[in-house]
């Protein structure tokens, strides 16, 4: 999970764990990266949650909330991108995102189950409509798989 965002109100490593477990998974688990035309994997791992949290939680916002905790870490992780604000929606992207000199705009997605591909075809060309000053990039996270779908527009 990303520093910054230890002690938000939206306990995002718990949501990103409930997704992963909803989808049959145990700690740790290999992902699929697939950035650009690179492909590798990425170890998740994180403290299991009680399944019955499935049962009182909101699906949606479990496998939205869980995808953002995965992009956030992958982003951080892999290039030493950290997080500076959550945007509004007017903005066209969920965070931005700061590494040395340069800024990113970072459009985030999850799909419980099914092809994430036409997903990340929608959220590139909703980050591509982003107005900052900005790289642009798009994550869609695949809990069925698993796997992390990154690209720029």
């Amino acid at each position: 999970m990303h520093p910054r965002l230890r002690g938000h109100p939206t306990d995002y490593a718990r949501f990103g764990a409930l997704a992963l477990q909803r989808a049959g998974h145990d700690t740790p688990v290999q992902a699929g990266v697939r950035h650009g035309d690179k492909e590798s994997t990425a170890d998740l791992e994180w403290p299991s949650q009680d399944p019955t949290l499935l049962q009182v939680l909101d699906g949606n916002r479990i496998t939205e909330d869980g995808a953002e905790a995965v992009a956030l870490a992958y982003a951080s992780s892999s290039a030493g991108w950290v997080m500076k604000r959550r945007l509004q929606r007017s903005e066209s992207a969920d965070w931005l995102l700061h590494h040395e000199e340069r800024w990113l705009a970072l459009e985030v997605s999850g799909v419980a189950t099914g092809d994430p591909w036409a997903r990340l075809e929608d959220k590139k060309r909703q980050v591509a409509r982003c107005s900052l000053a900005a790289e642009r990039l798009a994550i869609v996270i695949a809990f069925d798989r698993p796997d992390i779908l990154a690209d720029s527009p």
